[in-house]
């Protein structure tokens, strides 16, 4: 088994760096991105022999994560309208704010309309059972896009949450400021002047003279987030680690059951599935979601493993939920793969996605059983969403792991199963 551990290793890695060579930075909905997934079609029909399935959807690629650069530049001129209209940085405040909530914090894609339009797709490939005879399914998934440069994290990943803090929370007090302005009234530049220049203040006119210069507080925050991320795809992310360990992974374990159709569980469809345009919103798993809702493709016995960068040996996670997306996923999947992890003594913790989403929040609201598995520090670090996120910095001896995990998991989730179909 070591030796079958240590080629499928190398087969995730030379998979990254083929497609890495061949596309670069593959950000949701640009041609890089249809590109490897092209190539990752044509590695899943390699591993199956089956011919992989492409769905083209349209999406706001920069319409969520990739909007908090907006958020910024909204509240630097917020603070420039301050000075013109109280009523107008309240206003826009407000309105950066609704942005925030609707695009950033929930990704509920309300707002798109606002945003430009691309084609991504999804790509996924069948390994039927040998039987003839499907019980359950087994489908593990992986997203294929890379992310936007996080400046703040290449640059200073142990200060980068907390600029980002800051900075929501200068918009914030922009607004109540703003709001305070209002009510006071008279804090034109002269008036100010007036006041600096008098011999005696009372305690109101002070205050104004306050508010006045307290909004550039708020600039510094507003900066940060201004510059969170990069648009420029020649400066993005690789994508190696997220998520192109877990596509490899996907389509080695499906190169392995085909390889070895004894050794898969019996009655099982397994299912290798790359989804596009995740750091854009969830996109890909959710049109995926949305296109067969009602076509029978899921049902009671199909499990989702959503497999989302393996790099860090000392991090394996069982993820079973999003916090900002308010999800949680599938509790006996998550223990199943709990305990997996524990009898392979790899530490493991489960957590709940602090920021951001993964793609089993689509697969959980449709009623799925899903749970998302990583290996990957869950801390800020300068090579996550960053240009440093290249073959070079993967981990041969946690890939070689963590496929040894997964085919103990598909195995686990099988058993699982029989016993659900005994009762």
């Amino acid at each position: 088994m070591e030796e079958i551990k240590r080629q499928n290793a190398k087969y995730v890695v030379d998979f990254a760096k083929e497609i890495i060579d061949k596309t670069g930075p593959r950000l949701p909905a640009t041609p890089e991105e249809k590109l490897g997934a092209e190539m990752i079609a044509e590695k899943m029909q390699q591993a199956t022999g089956r011919p992989s399935v492409t769905e083209t959807f349209v999406c706001a690629p920069r319409a969520s994560i990739a909007a908090i650069p907006i958020l910024g530049f909204i509240g630097i001129i917020s603070f420039g309208l301050y000075y013109i209209s109280p009523i107008a940085s309240l206003i826009s405040t407000v309105l950066d704010f609704i942005l925030a909530a609707v695009q950033v914090f929930t990704y509920s894609g309300k707002l798109d309309f606002l945003f430009k339009k691309g084609e991504s797709q999804n790509v996924y490939n069948t390994v039927e059972p040998s039987s003839g005879n499907t019980k359950r399914t087994i489908m593990l998934a992986g997203h294929m896009d890379s992310s936007w440069n996080w400046n703040l994290s290449l640059t200073n990943p142990k200060t980068a949450i907390l600029k980002t803090v800051i900075g929501v929370v200068s918009i914030l007090a922009l607004l109540i400021i703003s709001l305070v302005a209002i009510c006071v009234g008279n804090l034109s530049f002269m008036s100010i002047k007036d006041l600096a220049t008098a011999e005696t203040y009372t305690g109101l006119e002070i205050f104004r003279i306050i508010l006045y210069f307290l909004p550039l507080l708020c600039l510094p925050g507003c900066y940060w987030l201004s510059i969170y991320l990069t648009w420029d795809k020649k400066k993005a992310s690789p994508g190696a680690m997220d998520n192109l360990t877990g596509c490899g992974l996907a389509v080695a374990i499906a190169k392995y059951y085909t390889e070895n159709p004894d050794k898969a569980p019996s009655d099982c469809r397994i299912i290798c599935m790359g989804f596009g345009s995740e750091e854009a919103g969830l996109k890909g798993a959710s049109a995926f979601c949305d296109k067969h809702k009602d076509d029978g493709f899921f049902d009671d016995h199909t499990y989702v493993l959503n497999l989302d960068s393996f790099r860090d040996a000392d991090y394996y996670n069982v993820v079973n939920g999003d916090v900002w997306l308010k999800s949680t996923f599938d509790k006996d999947l998550t223990d199943v793969c709990f305990k997996v992890m524990e009898d392979m003594n790899l530490n493991p913790k489960i957590i709940k996605n602090p920021a951001g989403g993964c793609d089993s929040t689509p697969l959980t609201r449709l009623g799925v059983k899903t749970v998302t598995l990583n290996a990957q520090n869950p801390t800020t670090t300068d090579y996550y969403h960053t240009v440093k996120d290249t073959v070079e910095n993967l981990n041969e001896d946690v890939l070689a792991t963590s496929f040894e995990l997964l085919l103990k998991t598909v195995d686990a989730i099988a058993e699982y199963d029989e016993k659900r179909n005994l009762k």
